[in-house]
């Protein structure tokens, strides 16, 4: 008894489990909390780039990053669990590529206006 529980509790953390439970990214609030423009550059941590930089002529500095968007779902990932109990560890072999689908390339892209001291003035969040 004891020896299928501990069968059953491994196969719910299944690697399709594990990936709907947490992918990393970015998400529009955090972007929003920035103040400073190493706090913009950290999110590109999460496969982002910086895909203009220009200086304006009133001595402002603009650049529009992509970030990846962050997704995870925990019923995605308890829904995974049961699934891969119900079917005694078969539904890893399936779900893992749907979460590598699900995964898929999702960005948030925004433009930040820097003052000429480099401060942050104006964040525009653009969507994905």
């Amino acid at each position: 008894m004891l020896a299928l529980l501990a069968t059953t509790l491994s196969t719910c953390t299944g690697p399709a489990a594990k990936k709907a439970s947490k992918q990393a990214g970015a998400t529009e609030n955090r972007i929003a909390r920035c103040e400073t423009r190493s706090c913009f550059l950290g999110l590109l941590e999460y496969g982002g780039q910086i895909l203009l930089a220009k200086e304006q002529p009133d001595g402002t500095f603009e650049e529009v990053y992509q970030v990846r968007r962050k997704k995870g779902s925990t019923l995605r990932s308890f829904t995974h669990g049961i699934l891969s109990v119900a079917t005694l560890g078969i539904w890893n072999l399936v779900g893992s590529p749907i979460e590598g689908f699900m995964s898929s390339s999702d960005f948030i892209v925004f433009r930040v206006t820097y003052d000429p001291q480099g401060q942050p003035i104006k964040v525009e969040i653009q969507g994905g």
